[in-house]
């Protein structure tokens, strides 16, 4: 102990010296190498205090039972001389207190087994709240319950383990209604056989508080269960399938609010079937506070609690309240986002989508969702290579991390490379099939070429909508190429043209050419509008078909 004292003086004055040089030493290397030296110094403090409370525990345990083994061997002692008086005829032997020391361990553990049974059975009967999930699935939803009886437990069982079966005060669903038979031990099937429920099995430790109905809550728009009332000729001993709708809880709107009766009128969310004849029954009731239970109201500031009583919501995913610090940090997010812009197919609908979802609230920038940090950009489609194994295709992607051949949309551009390249081989054959034609030739030799150029240039909108795809690829290409030719012509001349002087005949020779040119030129780009047109209409053509 004296060690183990002296080592936890050493090791504090150690951890002064450490915290003085940390305030002394301003350069980051040296501070956090400080730092993770304190730390183990803490931490090392702890432990050698930990084994020195340890010790002192022990000894202490020692004395006591220095005491018992002298209480115990004066027990014997007297045990002795009893049983030697029994011997002798003067004392007769009490057989009960003879196995009363043998079984006193036993009967201390039965005591204690006693008292936990005791306080286990104290809770029969409390109202409490827990978690239910229905059994189709979904996410669970907080109930009030009152708990019936205590799961058996067992001798290893800790607190953690103790388990209990409650029965809820308002059910929704068949599944939670208590059955009647359960209750009165007639009932022939199981728990899980049985229609009606005979007790959610919960752990002691996730009982919440039962929650309070607030009435004060009540207003116009309201959530709330209603109890429906039962026709007075309707046999309601028992829970049956046709009579169960009036012994379930169902979710109606509060329609009208009367304060001072206290009073209101409430509609039913989902329509109620009667028995025989299968109509409706009417939507709106007229109802008594008392009859009805207040769910949660989602825009009530004064609500302080999240837990609530509600088959629809679910704590873990309430919607959180944006107030001005959760629009600052939206915003901040917005800023720190580097993700490329949302929705590249708004350009097809004019923007329609982002309007909609600013109108809701998106801000731009951010992701999507209520917390602001759900994903922007689609799942890209991927093409697996057919007769191959996932792991080769994996190791695809992974090599190819920038440019993966898996991607649908990768490609999509690739085919589309391949054909641009085969138009331009087209265009390219054309072009040399029309220089090497004689007539071709002698056309542009001889005849009148601003005529002539007039006739190959001048397309009508007639021509150009017979014009296949391809076709109208080729000639865009084609006037592409020519309006380029004929700019670097014009860019010639009028390089040219400052060297002779105005008024000479090579001046005005100069001057009519880059007239033609200009004419030839704008001629060429109206029929590229045109196509352009074409391809456009047609395109969005093809989209709204598809759509």
């Amino acid at each position: 102990m004296e060690d183990l004292t002296l080592s936890i003086s050493q090791y504090e004055d150690q951890l002064s010296v450490v915290k003085q040089a940390l305030q002394a030493t301003q350069e980051i290397g040296e501070r956090e190498s400080l730092l993770a030296l304190q730390s183990e110094l803490q931490e090392l403090i702890n432990l050698t205090r930990e084994s020195l409370d340890v010790q002192n525990n022990r000894e202490d345990d020692r004395n006591p039972g220095n005491d018992a083994t002298n209480t115990n061997g004066l027990d014997d002692e007297y045990a002795l001389f009893m049983k030697e008086m029994a011997e002798t005829g003067a004392y007769e032997e009490n057989k009960d207190s003879q196995d009363k020391p043998e079984n006193s361990g036993q009967n201390e553990s039965t005591d204690s087994n006693s008292d936990i049974e005791d306080e286990l059975s104290s809770l029969l009967g409390m109202k409490c709240a827990v978690y239910h999930t229905h059994t189709w699935g979904g996410k669970p939803s907080l109930h009030n319950a009152m708990v019936s009886s205590v799961v058996p437990r067992q001798d290893d069982d800790q607190f953690n383990d103790l388990q209990v079966k409650v029965l809820f005060t308002h059910p929704t669903h068949a599944e939670m209604l208590p059955c009647p038979f359960y209750l009165n031990g007639d009932c022939k099937f199981s728990d899980d056989q049985c229609r009606y429920s005979h007790g959610a099995v919960v752990k002691l430790s996730d009982l919440k508080e039962a929650i309070e109905p607030n009435y004060n809550s009540v207003k116009i728009g309201s959530r709330i269960l209603l109890k429906l009332k039962p026709p007075d000729d309707e046999d309601m001993s028992t829970a049956k399938k046709s009579t169960e709708k009036y012994h379930l809880w169902h979710i109606a709107i509060v329609k009208g609010v009367d304060i001072e009766k206290k009073s209101c009128v409430v509609k039913l969310e989902h329509g109620v079937k009667t028995g025989e004849k299968r109509k409706t029954m009417s939507d709106e009731h007229h109802v008594m506070f008392e009859e009805i239970f207040p769910l949660s109201i989602d825009g009530d500031e004064d609500t302080d609690s999240d837990d609530s009583l509600s088959d629809t919501e679910y704590p873990e995913s309430k919607t959180m309240r944006v107030d001005c610090d959760n629009k600052a940090l939206i915003i901040e997010k917005s800023l720190q986002n580097n993700a490329p812009a949302m929705g590249g197919w708004e350009r097809y609908t004019r923007g329609m989508g982002s309007k909609i979802m600013l109108s809701m609230g998106y801000v731009p920038g951010t992701g999507l969702g209520a917390a602001s940090d759900g994903r922007l950009q689609p799942v890209e489609a991927r093409s697996v290579q057919p007769g191959r194994s996932l792991d080769h295709c994996m190791e695809l992607s992974e090599k190819n991390a920038g440019k993966d051949p898996l991607k649908v949309e990768q490609k999509l551009k690739k085919l589309q490379k391949r054909e641009e390249e085969r138009n331009k081989r087209a265009y390219e054959r054309e072009k040399e099939r029309e220089k090497r034609n004689v007539f071709n030739f002698l056309n542009n030799t001889l005849g009148d070429k601003p005529e002539k150029t007039e006739q190959l240039i001048t397309a009508t909108s007639v021509e150009i909508k017979q014009s296949t795809s391809k076709d109208l690829n080729i000639e865009k290409f084609k006037l592409e190429e020519d309006c380029r030719k004929i700019e670097n012509e014009i860019l010639k001349l009028q390089s040219t043209l400052p060297k002779y002087p105005q008024g000479t005949s090579g001046h005005r020779s100069i001057s009519i050419q880059i007239a033609e040119k200009n004419k030839d030129l704008n001629l060429m780009r109206n029929k590229e509008k045109q196509i352009v047109k074409e391809q456009k209409q047609r395109k969005d053509t093809q989209k709204m078909t598809v759509f």
